[in-house]
């Protein structure tokens, strides 16, 4: 049976044309299905603010996943999931030059009106309260710190009913976890010891055009400080350096996959560092604020086309007498069309309207909300 479902899977790789996932096998209470896309995406050159020569550039990217299913008893499913990502080379979101780079891994039990719980490699539960302004393909989540936290070692606790989800998610210790916002670590990467998030949302039933959610969630990382310096404190991008975070964040939507869709999500991350006045870049880097907020709003029409328009802030707020207190402001346009099922293609631009000079420099130039980007894709979805 092993070798049926791997042939199976390979086999439905080449030639799936079903969009978003292709069950590949489905008998006696165990099921697999196969998923994955590819796109190529034109950005002009200021679209990354560490780029050397400022050239417009192509990147070309795929994914491919597993979702699979197993009844274990009349009470109980196990399920489990694997998703990776490779790239043509070019380093972006996600990846990692040719490598092959897995973005989900988990496995977990399903206890139907119970809940379910799983363990691996996902976001933790604050991703459900920020999620419902993350529409845009290429420029969005400017005040979304945790859209990219994407850890090892998580467990999560999910139940749904009436309207109303709960979402309960604990960390373990990992190394070399994206940290959103941690901008004075090496790559946002920092060593995970423990952490906990909760989430809860309720949803109602259409209200004219869909229906209304409201979300919220708490978020808290505490990070190792096996990297401390003991002459001088811990060492500057290091996971010495950085103590804790807690985050809140909460959202309201409306409307639906087709026709009208609003949101809006604000959001505060505020990290702790483990020793106050760590010298960087010719000023001290004490504790600071991470916060923000995102409106958007979308209609999709009955064709597959979709029109996009959102305004973006974030602010970086330092303790510290002359650290400085900065905000980013953009506005994000989007053109997609659906061609078919299985066939998109999009046009987005965001531009600067009024970020001060000199913020992504405060941000590591991990961030580039001074330039204006634009961007042009082609996605095959099967």
């Amino acid at each position: 049976m092993k070798k049926t479902l791997i042939a199976l899977a390979v086999a439905s790789v080449a030639v799936a044309s079903v969009a978003q996932a292709a069950t590949v096998y489905d008998k006696d209470g165990t099921s697999l299905a196969v998923y994955g896309r590819i796109q190529s995406v034109i950005y002009n050159g200021d679209t990354s603010s560490s780029s050397d020569y400022n050239d417009n550039s192509m990147d070309t990217s795929a994914r491919l996943g597993l979702d699979m299913r197993t009844q274990l008893a009349p009470w109980v499913a196990g399920f489990g999931k694997a998703e990776w990502e490779a790239a043509n080379g070019d380093s972006g979101e996600g990846t990692d030059g040719e490598d092959f780079n897995a973005r989900y891994l988990w496995v977990g039990f399903d206890f139907g009106q119970f809940g379910s719980v799983k363990f691996g490699k996902f976001e933790d539960a604050i991703k459900y309260a920020i999620a419902p302004t993350d529409i845009f393909e290429d420029f969005g989540c400017v005040a979304q710190l945790g859209n990219d936290d994407r850890r090892s070692g998580q467990a999560m606790y999910e139940w749904s009913g009436y309207g109303v989800d709960v979402k309960l998610s604990a960390s373990t210790a990992s190394d070399n976890q994206q940290v959103d916002g941690a901008y004075y670590a090496d790559g946002e990467n920092l060593d995970i010891n423990a952490g906990g998030a909760i989430a809860l949302g309720y949803t109602s039933p259409d209200v004219l055009f869909g229906p209304i959610s409201v979300k919220a969630g708490y978020s808290y990382a505490q990070f190792q400080q096996d990297s401390e310096n003991p002459d001088n404190g811990p060492r500057i991008g290091t996971a010495g350096t950085y103590d804790d975070y807690n985050q809140w964040a909460a959202s309201l939507s409306w409307g639906g996959d087709v026709g009208f869709y609003t949101a809006v999500m604000y959001s505060n991350r505020d990290f702790t560092m483990y020793k106050d006045a760590v010298p960087y870049a010719g000023r001290t880097v004490d504790d600071y604020a991470v916060q923000g907020v995102e409106f958007v709003l979308r209609y999709t029409f009955q064709n597959g086309m979709s029109v996009f328009g959102g305004y973006q802030w974030q602010n970086v707020d330092m303790d510290g007498a002359g650290n400085p207190d900065v905000d980013a402001s953009t506005v994000n346009l989007e053109f997609d069309y659906q061609i078919t099922p299985n066939f998109k293609v999009w046009t987005e631009a965001r531009w600067d309207v009024d970020t001060d000079e000199g913020y992504d420099d405060v941000t590591n130039s991990v961030t580039n909300y001074e330039e204006d980007c634009y961007s042009i894709g082609a996605r095959y979805t099967f």
